[in-house]
C-alpha cells in the first residue's frame, strides 16, 4: 500500500479536489489542487480529496489556508451518505478539526490552538494501520485524537469552507 507521505512513485496528481465530489459553490482551480468559495457561497460547502485512502499505510497531507474564511474545517470521511452542499461537521460519516481548535465527532472537545489566520498549514496524519488520525497545525502536532475510535476502513480528505475561503491540497512537505 503506498504512503502518501512518501511521493517516490506517488503521481501528485493524487493530491487534489474531486470536481465530482464538490459543493456548487466552490470552485476547484490550479489542476485542482485550489478549491475556492464562490463569493455567493455564504452557508459552509465541502470537497473531497480523489484518493481514497484506505487498508493499511501511513498517509500525510498538507492543507494550507491560502485564504481564511469565518470557520474552516478539515476532515476525514466516508464516501457513501456525504452531502456536499452542507457543513462538514453536522454529518455521520466523518471526524472534523475546526478552525477554532474543536474536534467534533459526535460529540465536540477542544484538540488543538486556533488557527483563524490566512497561510495556517494543517498537516493531517492518518495511520491506517492503526485507524488512527492526528494533526499538525502551524508546525505543532498534536496527539492522536483517541476520541475518533474505530475509523473506517476507507476515508478521504475532506474540507469545509465558506466566502472568501481559499485551500489548497498538497503532499506533506516535512521541511516548511
Amino acid at each position: 500500500m503506498p504512503n502518501l507521505n512518501d511521493t517516490r512513485g506517488i503521481p501528485k496528481t493524487l493530491y487534489v479536489w474531486d470536481e465530482k465530489a464538490c459543493g456548487s459553490n466552490l470552485i476547484i482551480e490550479d489542476n485542482g489542487k485550489i478549491v475556492q468559495a464562490e463569493e455567493d457561497c455564504i452557508d459552509h460547502q465541502c470537497v473531497r480529496g480523489t484518493i481514497a485512502l484506505e487498508n493499511k499505510g501511513t498517509f500525510e497531507w498538507d492543507i494550507i489556508i491560502e485564504k481564511n474564511c469565518s470557520w474552516s474545517w478539515i476532515r476525514v470521511c466516508e464516501s457513501k451518505n456525504f452531502n456536499y452542499e452542507t457543513f462538514a461537521g453536522n454529518q455521520p460519516t466523518g471526524r472534523v478539526l475546526g478552525s477554532g481548535g474543536l474536534c467534533n465527532s459526535t460529540s465536540g472537545f477542544y484538540y488543538c490552538l486556533p488557527f483563524h489566520e490566512d497561510g495556517a498549514r494543517i498537516t493531517v496524519h492518518l495511520d491506517m494501520n492503526k485507524r488512527t488520525c492526528a494533526f499538525t497545525v502551524n508546525g505543532k502536532k498534536y496527539r492522536e485524537v483517541s476520541e475518533w475510535d474505530n475509523l473506517p476502513s476507507k476515508l478521504y480528505p475532506v474540507v469545509s469552507l465558506n466566502y472568501p475561503g481559499r485551500f489548497r491540497i498538497q503532499p506533506h512537505q516535512k521541511n516548511v
